[in-house]
């Protein structure tokens, strides 16, 4: 790329935000959310959040990346999914990815990264055998993100598209481990 007067345009990213990943502590509700809305375009990813928050299903976990003041910059959930195989017997859990929001005005400052080594560290030491999401390769391959059908897991929606649906899979992972993610209701129409 090129300036107006074709000159190289010289891309700088801001410098990485300081930031803390611990589990959600009662009382960052209202932080989380507010970065949820400020992320997406509705309400639905923030409305996720509270539902599964409320059902609190077993395995589930709530990230959150705060920085030096202790605000809540970032947001990321985990969500236990089961996998079925065609006679729908559950071979296996897995954990959902998503949604993942950082605040627009400290994006590309390495909170999202720090969001996902955290999941990463977390899913690694309970033994979860893969992680999969719906989102974008071109961000979540460098963290080893790859096809999902191509390992054997199928979406909840055949629609989902084969490049947006990756997993990551863990130490934990066995082949065997074939079938379809169930998404939660409270995924609502994605699932």
């Amino acid at each position: 790329m090129t300036d107006d007067v074709g000159e190289p345009l010289i891309r700088v990213r801001p410098a990485p935000l300081p930031v803390s990943v611990r589990l959600e502590a009662p009382g960052d509700e209202l932080g989380i959310r507010a970065v949820e809305l400020a992320a997406f375009t509705g309400p639905e990813e923030a409305d996720i959040v509270d539902r599964i928050r409320s059902e609190q299903p077993e395995g589930w976990h709530s990230l959150v990346a705060v920085d030096a003041t202790g605000e809540v910059v970032g947001h990321l959930l985990l969500t236990p999914c089961p996998i079925e195989d065609e006679a729908g017997a559950v071979v296996s859990t897995v954990l959902a990815i998503g949604p993942m929001a950082v605040q627009p005005a400290v994006q590309l400052r390495g909170v999202g990264t720090a969001l996902m080594t955290a999941a990463q560290g977390l899913a690694v030491a309970r033994a979860t055998p893969a992680l999969v999401l719906l989102g974008y390769p071109e961000y979540y391959g460098r963290f080893g993100f790859e096809p999902a059908r191509a390992v054997g897991l199928q979406p909840p929606a055949a629609a989902w598209p084969d490049e947006a649906w990756m997993a990551r899979r863990l130490p934990a992972w066995d082949e065997a481990m074939a079938g379809t993610v169930r998404y939660p209701e409270a995924f609502g129409p994605l699932a």
